[in-house]
């Protein structure tokens, strides 16, 4: 029971980006009288009403893919990456027109992506510009500079 409490709150910091600095960053654009605890508690309840949700969809597919293939929910549920790029392209082959879901469900993943990126970026060149404040007005290319250099780094973790 305590290792479900665990990877619930180990669920909840990395779903929230609380160690990324994301958080801390963004509300250093607020006001200073803008209402932190109200902010605070709708960041929170959004996170948790959407993982509930995702939760459902989640357990939805696994249950009908499990009727479908007369398995269980358990070996149809693979962890990891297998569940993104295997078990969902599957369950959604059975849906009319299969075609559109997967490029709807493909391109949902990519814009996931990106929208993490672009948080993690922005702390970066937030820090930058903090520390150096003449570089303010290079923003555009303190971005592409770091967007190449993060690419740059990348590549040793695709390539085979």
């Amino acid at each position: 029971m305590v290792q479900v409490w665990v990877a619930a709150a180990g669920q909840m910091f990395f779903s929230l980006g609380v160690s990324f600095g994301g958080i801390i960053m963004f509300g250093s654009y607020n006001k200073f009288t803008n209402k932190v605890y109200s902010d605070s508690l709708l960041i929170s309840l959004t996170d948790m009403i959407t993982s509930i949700i995702a939760g459902f969809v989640v357990f939805t597919a696994f249950g009908g893919m499990a009727k479908a293939t007369g398995r269980k929910v358990s070996e149809v549920a693979k962890s990891g990456y297998g569940m993104a790029f295997v078990v969902y392209p599957e369950a959604l082959s059975n849906l009319p027109p299969s075609q559109l879901w997967s490029v709807l469900f493909f391109f949902m993943l990519f814009t996931l992506g990106l929208d993490s990126e672009f948080g993690m970026l922005e702390t970066v060149i937030t820090c930058i510009q903090d520390e150096f404040p003449k570089l303010k007005k290079y923003k555009t290319y303190i971005c592409i500079g770091l967007s190449c250099a993060c690419f740059l780094m990348a590549l040793p973790c695709t390539c085979p």
